[in-house]
């Protein structure tokens, strides 16, 4: 029955639930698990039908009830005071290389501890051990390895010590660490950086915007007031008795836009979806060894990203959505980012008219081909329209397969 708080002042009233809150969120009357409750209500139940009805039987279920709970509370009670630290070898990892680490229990301060279990949640599980009785100076080490077949962002701890009483009727909790994150990367392999954006010169892609200065030369033009005088050629004045100076063309960066579908519809499998997330960031990885400018798109919107090993840290929790858009609406958005020269397109089974289609949603002038994974197809390489269609089986295939756009 709810308290009449309307009978009460405001000002009361809000004591009142204050306080009510306080007894809830002690610590013992947390500890109490669905048992110990049990127990509780049905203790006093028994001491109600044992004292007030006077039988005996009742009183001594009564009786017991409140020795398990005393007990239990005092079991709880004992001071198991540890310092805890959660550990890891290393705290990003590829897809199939071993993670390990640790957690190292010691005895809080300069006094000794009970014996008490851990636990610590792992993913989705709970791994748990037991710790004895520590002395001043005694530690107990446990060494864990986490699974990292399938890339992803694994969440580990915090760490907490639970005390409890062998018939679970109270539990008690308390977290001795904060959480910490394993990233595990796709895996990746090397593309040549002159092959994975068809641009092989230093400078990039020349524009018909003319400049006074830039590295592709173009062509040499009479002086004209205001150029720099660096730029003149002096042998050609010297032979045409007119000052002659440089024209260069400006240039452009390479700037590679990937676009990595995530709508399950163009997957026949997640094996093929973890190979086209280890394509497009492939693609990526290279790119930016080679000091070029990238933007990664999925479907659910743009991944931004500080540097190298930030882009495999959000391609760790790239995962299949239905919230998104198709790749033809995906490169229409993406398509308005300024300066682009070349796009990839990576998906799985996705038809190459869709990938045409997505082609001809972007700018013109901008350089474009398609890698489509799918572990049941072979390496292979066709053109629809101006488009080029890569089919990979595997990581292995996308080096040599890239290499042909050259």
């Amino acid at each position: 029955m709810p308290l009449p708080t309307r009978l009460l002042s405001p000002d009361l009233a809000r004591r009142v639930r204050s306080a009510a809150l306080r007894v809830v969120r002690h610590p013992l009357i947390a500890s109490v698990t669905p048992v110990g409750w049990t127990l509780l209500l049905g203790g006093a139940v028994a001491a109600w039908a044992g004292w007030g009805a006077g039988w005996m039987e009742f009183r001594a279920l009564a009786t017991m009830a409140a020795v398990v709970l005393i007990s239990a509370a005092l079991s709880v009670l004992q001071r198991r005071e540890h310092s805890v630290q959660l550990e890891l070898d290393r705290p990003r990892v590829q897809a199939g290389e071993e993670a390990l680490g640790r957690v190292l229990v010691t005895a809080a301060g300069a006094r000794a501890s009970g014996p008490t279990t851990m636990e610590f949640p792992v993913g989705r599980a709970v791994a748990s051990f037991r710790v004895g009785a520590l002395g001043p100076d005694d530690e107990h080490e446990e060494m864990f390895t986490i699974p990292t077949r399938r890339r992803g962002i694994v969440p580990l701890g915090p760490v907490r010590s639970v005390q409890g009483d062998p018939l679970g009727a109270i539990s008690r909790q308390k977290i001795l660490t904060e959480a910490v994150e394993l990233f595990i990367h796709p895996r990746i392999t090397h593309v040549d950086g002159g092959a994975f954006g068809i641009l092989r010169d230093v400078e990039g892609v020349t524009t018909s915007n003319l400049s006074s200065s830039d590295v592709s030369f173009h062509a040499l033009r009479e002086y004209v007031p205001g150029d720099d005088r660096r730029s003149v050629h002096w042998r050609t004045t010297a032979r045409t008795g007119k000052l002659m100076v440089r024209q260069f063309e400006e240039t452009m960066r390479a700037h590679l836009l990937i676009l990595l579908s995530t709508l399950p519809s163009d997957y026949a499998t997640e094996d093929d979806f973890e190979l086209a997330v280890s394509a497009a960031g492939s693609l990526a990885a290279s790119a930016l060894r080679d000091d070029r400018q990238v933007t990664l798109f999925t479907s659910a919107g743009e991944i931004r990203f500080p540097n190298l090993l930030g882009m495999l840290d959000r391609l760790s929790g790239v995962e299949l959505t239905d919230r998104g858009i198709g790749l033809r609406e995906l490169a229409a958005k993406a398509g308005t980012t300024p300066g682009l020269s070349v796009t990839a397109l990576v998906a799985g089974t996705t038809p190459p008219a869709e990938l045409r289609g997505a082609q001809l949603a972007l700018p013109p002038g901008v350089h474009s081909y398609a890698v489509r994974c799918s572990a049941g197809a072979d390496l292979a390489r066709r053109k629809v329209g101006d488009l080029v269609i890569l089919d990979i089986a595997a990581l292995g295939d996308l080096r040599p397969a890239v290499a042909s756009l050259s």
